[in-house]
């Protein structure tokens, strides 16, 4: 098992050249999910949004490429951080900080983006609270996590550092941070054929 927590340490913390070969591989894992999140969130024209757990910068990518926006990447992982600003350009702005305690402004931005980071979230939601505070009245969160049915069969989701979600947990814990998120707003998707996920959009 213990290459089970150290695979569990890295996904909650990427660092190193470890970390590094991660994230190209969450990269990759990430393609389906990444796409159906940018999709929902549907970036608009002059909307500054920001990515949560930004990782190597692959969704910003495409959210700049779909359409001029501006977009803010914050990441826990210096690794992540680095690798982002390689692939979009040393003009990109790219934040290392905790997202329980984001370094911005309330009520920032129009839109929040979440990909496969709810998983650390805390039971006082404390990730989910510091996206609600730096978003605009109106203003609306995409997350994605993988659904706790896949994941209770991965030997590193059963070392105690991941959260896991079925639709009404997620849900749950939307609600209870403050946002706006009623059941049809919490969808399951099919990533693979044996791999379950779900998607959410709720607003401040």
């Amino acid at each position: 098992m213990r290459l089970a927590r150290a695979l569990a340490q890295q996904l909650a913390h990427p660092r190193g050249m470890a970390g590094r070969l991660l994230g190209n591989a969450m990269d990759v894992a990430n393609r389906r999910p990444l796409r159906l999140a940018v999709d929902l969130l549907a970036p608009a024209r002059g909307e500054e949004i920001l990515d949560a757990g930004c990782g190597t910068g692959a969704a910003m990518a495409r959210m700049q490429a779909r359409v001029p926006c501006h977009v803010t990447g914050v990441d826990a992982s210096e690794t992540m951080l680095d690798a982002a600003r390689r692939k979009l350009g040393a003009g990109a702005e790219c934040v290392n900080a905790p997202l329980e305690d984001l370094p911005f402004a309330s009520a920032r931005f129009d839109a929040v983006l979440a990909l496969n980071v709810l998983y650390f979230n805390d039971a006082d939601n404390g990730m989910l609270r510091s996206m609600l505070r730096v978003l605009r009245p109106g203003g609306r969160l995409v997350a994605y996590v993988t659904h706790r049915d896949t994941m209770i069969d991965w030997p590193f989701a059963r070392e105690g550092l991941h959260r896991l979600y079925d639709a009404a947990g997620l849900r749950e814990a939307l609600v209870a941070a403050g946002f706006a998120c009623g059941p049809g707003d919490v969808q399951e998707v099919a990533v693979t054929r044996s791999v379950k996920g779900l998607l959410a959009h709720a607003q401040r």
